[in-house]
């Protein structure tokens, strides 16, 4: 565990170079309130909402691309609207094949794919990247929020299996959380539990929030996998609201910890990250509030 926790840590901060080569652009943008000072899961402007994601193997990206790119817009409180996608093939055909998959996730999500770009380049490797633009359903949702008091919980089951299975776990999540924000429990702080694993998600919420959390268990045995499902940061006093929303969806939904003031991450009596590790990632990590 120690050594994933490792990887967890270099995970967060690997991109900061390229965020500080861009970081005066968000000014640039009128009513952009979510951009590259944040480094969250979307960008917001006005109450549009944005995320690209990519460029995938074709393999991972026909099966599964689209439903990680919407799941970044749901988290931060949108709901889908429609999608692009860019692809690097061999040959047509095989581009047929690929768009014949994304279709069933555009299908099964309500998400259409209205545009994109197909090219076919001597020397590049297939892969495809998507784009998806939503709506705020209620008030933005940052990574950054978390309060001391505050549970975090998981929501949702693990994406994987088939693009039917795939499909129908995402759903069932989406509406979950849409279904929460609709019904005004606060959210918050939310975050994908994508590449970095939920501890490494976990991780950077806390990071951004400049607070700690005592665990209360362990979600998975894998910190670093990709997952696919919520991690949302709520008040204590909400968290049975969200329960009984989840379980009339049949969401799973549990319990991660409790966060706190101090600055450390606690499983039981041991600090797996302690607080002088954790002021020196709030330093490195390049960050700005989001704009009201």
């Amino acid at each position: 565990m120690e050594n994933d926790i490792k990887r967890c840590l270099g995970h967060m901060l690997e991109t900061h170079k390229i965020r500080k080569v861009l970081w005066h652009m968000d000014s640039k943008v009128e009513d952009l309130s979510f951009g590259i000072r944040q480094g969250d899961d979307a960008v917001i402007v006005g109450d549009m909402v944005v995320n690209m994601e990519g460029p995938y193997p074709l393999k991972t990206g026909r099966k599964t691309g689209l439903i990680h790119s919407c799941s970044d817009i749901v988290i931060m409180g949108g709901r889908p609207l429609f999608a692009m996608n860019a692809m690097q093939v061999d040959s047509i055909e095989d581009a047929v094949g690929v768009v014949e998959d994304i279709k069933k996730q555009a299908i099964g999500l309500g998400v259409p794919v209205v545009g994109g770009n197909t090219q076919m380049e001597n020397n590049l490797k297939p892969c495809v990247s998507f784009t998806v633009i939503g709506k705020l359903v209620k008030n933005a949702v940052a990574d950054a929020g978390c309060q001391p008091g505050d549970k975090i919980v998981m929501l949702g089951e693990i994406v994987e299996g088939d693009i039917g299975e795939r499909i129908y776990r995402a759903k069932v999540k989406y509406e979950t959380f849409l279904q929460i924000l609709e019904k005004k429990i606060t959210v918050n702080a939310g975050k994908d539990a994508s590449r970095g694993g939920w501890f490494g998600n976990l991780l950077e919420m806390l990071v951004k929030s400049k607070t700690g959390i005592k665990l209360k268990g362990i979600p998975y045995r894998e910190v670093s996998r990709y997952m696919g499902t919520f991690l949302a940061s709520i008040p204590s006093d909400q968290v049975d609201k969200a329960i009984e929303i989840a379980g009339r969806n049949k969401c799973p939904l549990v319990e991660v910890g409790e966060v706190i003031e101090d600055q450390y991450v606690a499983l039981g009596r041991k600090k797996l990250v302690t607080k002088r590790k954790m002021q020196q990632l709030i330093r490195g990590m390049p960050y700005k509030k989001p704009k009201k």
